[in-house]
């Protein structure tokens, strides 16, 4: 018998009683230079992703501190831009706040489980 001879019959994953694996998180690279074409709010986001995943969290429980370094690679070096961009995020849901008089405010991202 020749193998194309030999009856095929495919079978999908779940008729054979195997869970569909979920995804590997999935990420877009966004170039450094590429920053300005973001809204102010837009880049505070991609700096918290960024730090978080550079250099973990500042105090526990994922806060993260939006100090000087940070505020300058992202280009959010204005207060009032920054204070605005902070405030549009918190507004949005996406972040919670943590605001200490005389020290680095403390952001932490909310994420959906949707």
């Amino acid at each position: 018998m020749s193998a194309d001879e030999i009856p095929v019959e495919q079978v999908s994953l779940s008729a054979m009683g195997v869970a569909r694996a979920p995804r590997p998180t999935e990420y877009a690279k966004v170039p450094s230079a590429l920053y300005h074409l973001f809204q102010p709010a837009g880049r505070l986001l991609l700096c918290l992703i960024f730090a978080r995943d550079a250099f973990r969290e500042d105090a526990p429980g994922g806060w993260t501190k939006l100090g000087s370094g940070l505020s300058e690679r992202f280009d959010l070096t204005d207060r009032y831009v920054r204070r605005r961009a902070i405030k549009t995020l918190e507004r949005d849901g996406k972040v919670e706040v943590r605001r200490r008089p005389g020290a680095c405010t403390l952001l932490r991202l909310k994420v959906d489980r949707n």
